[in-house]
C-alpha cells in the first residue's frame, strides 16, 4: 500500500502538539530554498496582523510545493510516453525490417527458379530450334508436316522465353531494390533501438526525480501545515482539511464559472450542451488496497461533520466510479482515481502523491463532495438521478 507513510504523519502532529503545550515553537529552518522557517513563525506569533500576513506565506509555500512536484511528475510522464513512443517506432521498424527480408528472400527464390527455366530453354532451342525457319530446308523435307509442327513449338517456346526473361529481369530488379530496402531498414532499426534505450534511461531518471520531488514536497507540506496550526492554535490534520477545503471551494468555483460561459456560448450558437463522468477503467496498479481507502475513509468522515450514516453512501457512491481503485481510468473522459477527479490533476491541491495514494484521492474526494452536494448521500443521490451516471 503506498499510503503516505506514518511516521512523518505523526511526527508532524507531535510537533504541533508539543508547541502548543509549550506555547513555543522550535527554531529551526525548513530548508534554504526560500521557504518560511519556524523563527519567521514565532517572530509572526507577537501581533494579529504578522501572524495574519505570514499565513498568508505559508499557504504560498504550499502551493509551491505542490507546483514543484507537479512539474517534475509531467516531465517523468512525458518522458515515460516518450519511451513509450521510441518503442513503439522499434517495433515497427524491426517488423518492417524482418518483412524486407522475407520479401526480399522470396524474390531471391523466384528469380532463382526463373533463371533455371531459362536455362532449360536455352539449351532446348540450341538443340531443336536452330535453323528450323530455313525455307531450304521445308523445300528438301521429306516431312513437311512434321517440320511445321517443329516450327510452332520452336516458335511458342521463343514467345515464351520472352516472357520469362522479361519476367526474370523484373525480379532481379524487385529483389535488388528489397535488398537495399532490408539493409536501409536495418540501419534504422539500430538507431531507434538506441534511441529507445536512451528514452528508456530518460524516463527512468525522470520518475527518480519526480518520486524524489514528490516525497520532498510531501515532507515540506507536513511542515507548513504544522506552522499553520502553530499560527492559528489548531492541528495539522485541521489545517491540511481546511487548505484542501479551500482549494477544492476554488476549484468549484472556476468550473461553475466556465459552465456558465459554456452556456451562454451553447445558447448563443443554438447548441445542446451536456456532462458526463464517472466509470472508471483500470489504469496502472498502484498497490492501494480499496478496503485500506475504505476504512480510512470512514474513519475521517467526522471531521467534515458526517455520522457514520453517510459511509454506505458514500461506499456506493465510489464503488460506482472506481470500485475504489487508486488506479482506476476512464479512458474516454480521463477521470482519475477512487473519486474520479476530472481532471486528475485536481487531486494535486490535497497532495504530491495523489496519483499513487489513496488517502489523499479519499481527501480530495470528501472535499469535493461537501463543496459540491454537502454530504455523500446526497451525492449518491445525485449520482443514481443521472444517466449516465455522474455526480
Amino acid at each position: 500500500m503506498s499510503d503516505r507513510p506514518a511516521p512523518r504523519r505523526l511526527a508532524a502532529v507531535a510537533l504541533t502538539v508539543a508547541f502548543l503545550l509549550s506555547g513555543t515553537v522550535p527554531a529551526v529552518a525548513v530548508d534554504a530554498n526560500g521557504y518560511p522557517s519556524w523563527d519567521e513563525v514565532r517572530a509572526a506569533q507577537a501581533s494579529e496582523s504578522a501572524a495574519e500576513a505570514e499565513y498568508g506565506r505559508l499557504e504560498s509555500a504550499l502551493s509551491r510545493a505542490r507546483t514543484e512536484a507537479e512539474s517534475a511528475a509531467t516531465e517523468a510522464e512525458a518522458a515515460t510516453a516518450a519511451a513509450g513512443e521510441a518503442e513503439r517506432a522499434l517495433r515497427a521498424a524491426s517488423d518492417r525490417e524482418i518483412a524486407l527480408k522475407d520479401r526480399a528472400a522470396r524474390a531471391e527464390a523466384d528469380l532463382e527458379e526463373h533463371g533455371d527455366a531459362l536455362g532449360r530453354m536455352a539449351s532446348w532451342l540450341y538443340i531443336n530450334g536452330t535453323g528450323l525457319a530455313s525455307t531450304s530446308e521445308l523445300a528438301a523435307s521429306e516431312n513437311p508436316e512434321e517440320f511445321m509442327g517443329k516450327l510452332s513449338t520452336a516458335t511458342q517456346v521463343s514467345g515464351t522465353w520472352s516472357s520469362l526473361a522479361a519476367r526474370a529481369e523484373e525480379e532481379l530488379n524487385t529483389a535488388s531494390s528489397l535488398e537495399e530496402q532490408a539493409a536501409a531498414a536495418q540501419e534504422e532499426r539500430a538507431r531507434l533501438a538506441a534511441a529507445a534505450e536512451e528514452a528508456a534511461a530518460d524516463a527512468t531518471a525522470s520518475q527518480r526525480l519526480a518520486e524524489a520531488a514528490v516525497a520532498t514536497a510531501l515532507d515540506r507540506s507536513d511542515t507548513v501545515y504544522a506552522q499553520l496550526a502553530a499560527l492559528r492554535g489548531t492541528s495539522s490534520d485541521v489545517e491540511r482539511r481546511y487548505q484542501i477545503g479551500q482549494q477544492v471551494a476554488a476549484q468549484q468555483e472556476a468550473e461553475a464559472r466556465e459552465r456558465e460561459e459554456a452556456a451562454r456560448r451553447a445558447r448563443e450558437s443554438g447548441e445542446s450542451g451536456g456532462s458526463g463522468g464517472g466509470g472508471g477503467g483500470g489504469g496502472g496498479s498502484t498497490g492501494v488496497d480499496p478496503a485500506g481507502a475504505q476504512a480510512y475513509a470512514r474513519s475521517v468522515l467526522g471531521a467534515y461533520g458526517w455520522g457514520d450514516e453517510q459511509f454506505s453512501c458514500l461506499v456506493a457512491l465510489w464503488n460506482g466510479e472506481s470500485g475504489w481503485r487508486a488506479d482506476a481510468l476512464n479512458p474516454s473522459s480521463g477521470a482519475y482515481g477512487i473519486p474520479q477527479s476530472l481532471p486528475a490533476e485536481k487531486m494535486a491541491v490535497a497532495g504530491a502523491d495523489w496519483r499513487t495514494n489513496g488517502n489523499t484521492q479519499v481527501d480530495w474526494g470528501l472535499a469535493y463532495i461537501q463543496a459540491a452536494y454537502g454530504s455523500p448521500c446526497d451525492a449518491w443521490g445525485s449520482w443514481q438521478s443521472r444517466d449516465p451516471h455522474w455526480y
